[in-house]
């Protein structure tokens, strides 16, 4: 075995470079999409459930999140990792809607309702 490493020592650089390359590209092609659906989710939580609830939003949030993503994602990305896209998603939407008045708008009028 040790023979056959050391005789073909770059083919298996290689094929360890070409699938750490590959968790890579994938984990960040994952991760745009986890941004663009945790924009959404956290706005939709902010309309639901309003303000002073923020760990009744996070699990929401998350339970979404998880429905949503394909079962491969949900090993890619790891709860650390949703955390922080979460905190991103949210200062995106805070943002957002502090510079869109209909968006704005919206979210405090589904809040009232």
């Amino acid at each position: 075995m040790l023979d056959l490493l050391a005789a073909y020592w770059d083919s298996v650089l290689f094929v360890i470079l070409f699938i750490v390359a590959l968790i890579v590209l994938v984990r960040k092609g994952y991760g745009y999409y986890a941004k663009q659906i945790l924009f959404y989710l956290v706005t939709k939580a902010e309309a639901e459930f309003g303000g002073g609830t923020g760990q009744l939003k996070y699990a929401a949030v998350t339970t979404w999140l998880y429905e949503k993503l394909p079962a491969i994602a949900k090993f890619i990305l790891t709860p650390k990792t949703i955390d922080n896209l979460i905190e991103e998603a949210v200062a995106q939407m805070k943002k957002y809607l502090e510079s869109n008045e209909q968006a704005k708008v919206l979210v405090v009028e589904n809040v009232i309702k």
